[in-house]
């Protein structure tokens, strides 16, 4: 017993190919597609971990740099607190004292020479040079009071006191002002005799004296002056007197801006 079905009823080989190329062509399309999405999804993702990544580092710099910016601010709060405990404290122990300095002074200067006392001479050469005037003379010194403002601190020594002193003194800049030992003394019994033996005899000593008062002190200098005759010029032929009296007047003008 057998069927027999129509030939048409079977599908030719090649028509039954094409249809298997078609459904792994369908397969490879589908397959390709999803690849395709998942990579996309996938580069979009790195892409957005990578901004994220990227705005991360930012944020990190940022936080670093605030951080060292507030450390910098608390160190610069501490200092300053410091400071001005300790320029109140400086103000508490202010005093006003006297020092005996010194300038170079010359003798009276012509008018024929330059501020250096220098003329040009002419060399047979033809060459013309600079030579020291006649008026150019040895310099002597002349002693002057100078003003101290400092800070002074007393304790007991043994049978004495110690005294320190301290100056105030300005950084580089002008912007930080920071104290220095001047004097550290340690007196006895015997200091005001002492000191004043120094004065009655113009012994070295006298000008690391510390004097109370600016009339004290331009008595000694007057003492030490004594014998400087005509000696009362600066280089430049300036008056002594007048040099000094135009220097104070200009520490003062700074003062007052």
């Amino acid at each position: 017993m057998y069927y027999d079905y129509p030939e048409e009823e079977f599908y030719p080989e090649s028509e039954y190919q094409e249809q298997i190329d078609a459904l792994k062509e369908a397969i490879r399309s589908s397959v390709k597609s999803e690849i395709l999405e998942e990579m996309n999804r996938l580069r979009a993702e790195n892409e957005k971990l990578q901004g994220i990544k990227e705005h991360f580092e930012e944020v990190k710099k940022d936080y670093e740099k605030k951080k060292d910016e507030c450390d910098r601010i608390a160190r610069n709060a501490e200092y300053n607190a410091k400071k001005m405990r300790l320029t109140d404290l400086m103000k508490d122990h202010k005093v006003v004292k006297w020092k005996i300095t010194w300038e170079y002074v010359y003798g009276p200067k012509c008018d024929k020479c330059d501020s250096n006392r220098e003329v040009e001479v002419k060399l047979p050469s033809g060459k013309i040079v600079k030579d020291s005037c006649g008026c150019m003379t040895d310099s002597k010194r002349y002693y002057y009071p100078k003003r101290y403002i400092l800070s002074e601190f007393n304790d007991r020594y043994g049978d004495g006191r110690i005294t320190a002193h301290y100056s105030e003194e300005n950084s580089y800049n002008e912007k930080d002002t920071y104290y220095e030992l001047y004097t550290c003394t340690v007196c006895d019994n015997f200091t005001d005799d002492k000191k004043k033996k120094a004065i009655e005899n113009l012994s070295d000593e006298v000008k690391s004296i510390l004097f109370n008062e600016e009339e004290e002190c331009q008595k000694v200098c007057d003492k030490l002056n004594e014998g400087l005759g005509n000696f009362l010029y600066k280089n430049n032929g300036e008056s002594i007197k007048e040099y000094l009296k135009m220097a104070k007047r200009e520490k003062r003008r700074k003062k007052v801006r």
